[in-house]
């Protein structure tokens, strides 16, 4: 069992499955709900445990009756989140995530800008001792201290390189792997077409680069040829935290040292069958669902 450190962002996901996604100002109704823990790193960490690692999460929340759920919801799924530090008379983050038939979402989240962004406290010792560290971009010092941390001590990394408010196209040359959102792509890139991005963010100094493109699947670049790992074909039920769960796999397979291509394929797998229920990070499949997906599929 190895053990992966992530640092960045826990929420609470307040979900709604509504008959289509809000247009506009009135009064909706939903047909069904569920709360569960959301934020990038923070369910990356949820699949490294649901996967059979040791996860350990580090992040900031609030003082409040939000965190301390947050912090259950984490637990009481194996990840040990007793070094998550909260902050007294903040709010922690929340999201209203609404969910439409074919599980697309929209997304509303609040992160309080009050909360103490200095990454000090973080454990360097834990992190220094972790077999791989797993960041994202919400948390912009938490990552770059974790990833400089990771990088001195010789533990791989990767991060979570979605859109952010800040620029981060010096953060993600500080990981090992950068695997980018569609739009976190553009955003450090500066332009659409994905191999010409991932061409540009590697010619800025990036390791090495992928991006996950939904339906189209996962791109990389290899040896300088871009690679391509297909979509796994599902009816989605739920696709909120997909891309999370990707990452938390992706951590994974780096620890098991799998081949790039079987990597892919895995952490392709694992996000696809989260979205087949509806839930959030609830649907988070564990080991023995994703490796009869692959025997299944001949993987």
């Amino acid at each position: 069992m190895a053990k992966i450190v992530c640092v960045g962002l826990a929420c609470l996901d307040y979900l709604f499955q509504v008959a289509e996604l809000p247009k506009g100002g009135g009064k909706y109704f939903a047909q069904n709900f569920a709360a569960a823990a959301g934020g990038p790193a923070a369910v990356a960490s949820l699949a490294v445990a649901a996967l059979g690692h040791e996860a350990r999460f580090f992040g900031r929340l609030g003082d409040d009756a939000v965190g301390r759920d947050i912090l259950r919801h984490l637990t009481v799924r194996g990840v040990d989140a007793a070094g998550v530090r909260l902050i007294p008379g903040q709010t922690s983050q929340v999201s209203a995530v609404m969910v439409d038939p074919a599980g697309e979402r929209q997304i509303v989240n609040y992160s309080s800008a009050q909360l103490d962004p200095d990454p000090a406290w973080l454990p360097a010792a834990v992190i220094a001792e972790a077999d791989f560290v797993l960041t994202d971009v919400r948390w912009p010092e938490g990552a770059a201290a974790a990833l400089q941390l990771a990088r001195r001590h010789g533990v791989p990394s990767l991060i979570d390189a979605d859109i952010a408010p800040v620029d981060t196209g010096d953060l993600v040359q500080l990981a090992t792997y950068a695997v980018y959102s569609e739009r976190g792509l553009a955003q450090v890139s500066g332009v659409r077409d994905l191999e010409k991005g991932l061409r540009r963010v590697t010619r800025q100094g990036t390791r090495f680069a992928a991006v996950t493109a939904g339906e189209r699947g996962t791109y990389w670049l290899s040896d300088g040829q871009l690679r391509h790992c297909p979509a796994v074909q599902i009816a989605a039920v739920d696709t909120c935290g997909a891309g999370d769960v990707f990452h938390g796999a992706f951590a994974v397979a780096m620890v098991e040292q799998m081949e790039m291509a079987d990597a892919m394929r895995f952490a392709a797998a694992t996000a696809a069958l989260k979205c087949q229920s509806f839930g959030g990070s609830a649907g988070v499949p564990n080991r023995s669902a994703v490796n009869r997906h692959l025997s299944a599929a001949g993987r």
